[in-house]
């Protein structure tokens, strides 16, 4: 081999080397900003959640005013409810597990179906006056609940996106080097009428 063919072999091998680097870089960018995408929708649906759990305080608050023990009673219940809902604070963990996935699922039902029956129960009394900020934070909580669904689709569209990258060629290769790992999407459609284990929802 002449000088002249080690040199062009040699320069030859730098640029592969040069592309090959680059690339790996750029798929990594690409992994880290989808990484990124997810871990920002997932704290949308908890602040979304946040948003709603700090309503309903405020809520009862104003409903106490009544002294109708059919209303007081349903006051009782939400609180309850809303008590063992903020328990689970919604996280990575949460999310991955399935059986925590239920308890959470469930617990936020069981509060939206009590405050759903707290509203029918005062629309039973139109004679007790609620102030229109009563009005104003059912308003609130159902925006809330408008809001997480649609803060839940955005989480698993971004999921879908990461997981098809780091599954697919090449994004897997330089994913498995860098310990990047499939991640779990928002379970929608969890039953939240069967038992969920040793955590008791029913008041």
């Amino acid at each position: 081999m002449t000088k002249k063919s080690h040199i062009a072999l040699c320069a030859i091998f730098i640029l592969v080397s040069c592309f090959s680097l680059s690339g790996c870089f750029l798929i990594e960018n690409k992994i880290v900003a989808l990484d990124q995408n997810v871990e920002e929708a997932q704290s949308n649906i908890a602040t979304q959640y946040d948003n709603k759990m700090r309503r309903i305080p405020e809520l009862l608050q104003v409903v106490k005013a009544s002294k109708n023990a059919e209303i007081q009673a349903m006051v009782e219940v939400v609180e309850q409810r809303a008590s063992v809902a903020g328990q689970i604070k919604l996280d990575a963990s949460v999310l991955s597990d399935q059986d925590q996935m239920a308890r959470f699922l469930k617990a936020q039902d069981e509060l939206n179906q009590g405050i759903g029956r707290l509203l029918v129960i005062t629309e039973k009394y139109p004679d007790f006056k609620f102030p229109d900020q009563f009005f104003q934070l059912m308003d609130e909580i159902e925006g809330a609940n408008n809001r997480i669904t649609v803060a839940q689709t955005r989480y698993n569209s971004a999921v879908k996106e990461y997981n098809t990258y780091i599954l697919s060629f090449p994004g897997k290769l330089i994913a498995e080097k860098a310990g990047y790992t499939k991640k779990v999407m928002f379970q929608m459609d969890i039953d939240v009428t069967k038992p969920v284990g040793a955590m008791d929802l029913e008041f």
